[in-house]
């Protein structure tokens, strides 16, 4: 329970307020707040969002994570939890916006690796380092398709 709630605490302190941020630099931007002050419906609906995507999809994260990576151990699983949990915590403090998913992966593969290097299956580490290599420049494309979308269909406004 310790190490869950504390990487609970993390994801929530740390991925929601990415998206907050976002969010709040549009309202900005965009003229409809005066002041980088976060909105009370910004907090809920970034809350509620991120609650509800941890619900639907957490599941298939965590199979990947526990199964998939490498097979772990309760004892593991608390190890890896605390010490993700613990990272995200003290990046919380500085400020420092963290993947919840890049801290367990790491914790994980470094637990499956104290038994031993065959131990981890290192071809799903690849997928999952190139999936998140990837993730960046597709969404600077699908950005760029949507500002220039956006401008198009508003006549050059934007």
């Amino acid at each position: 329970m310790f190490s869950g709630s504390l990487q609970a605490a993390g994801h929530g302190g740390n991925d929601a307020q990415n998206a907050m941020g976002i969010i709040t630099a549009m309202l900005l931007a965009g003229g409809l707040i005066s002041e980088f002050v976060v909105p009370l419906w910004v907090i809920l609906a970034s809350s509620l969002a991120i609650s509800v995507g941890t619900l639907l999809g957490g599941w298939r994260v965590v199979d990947k994570m526990a199964n998939r990576i490498t097979k772990i151990r309760p004892y593991q699983g608390f190890c890896a939890s605390t010490a993700a949990g613990s990272v995200l915590s003290l990046m919380n403090v500085f400020g420092v916006p963290v993947s919840t998913t890049h801290a367990i992966t790491g914790a994980i593969m470094g637990v499956g690796a104290t038994r031993g290097y065959s131990a981890v299956k290192w071809g799903v580490v690849r997928e999952i380092l190139i999936a998140w290599i990837l993730t960046i420049p597709a969404a600077a494309v699908v950005a760029g398709i949507c500002f220039f979308a956006a401008r198009t269909l508003t006549g050059g406004i934007i």
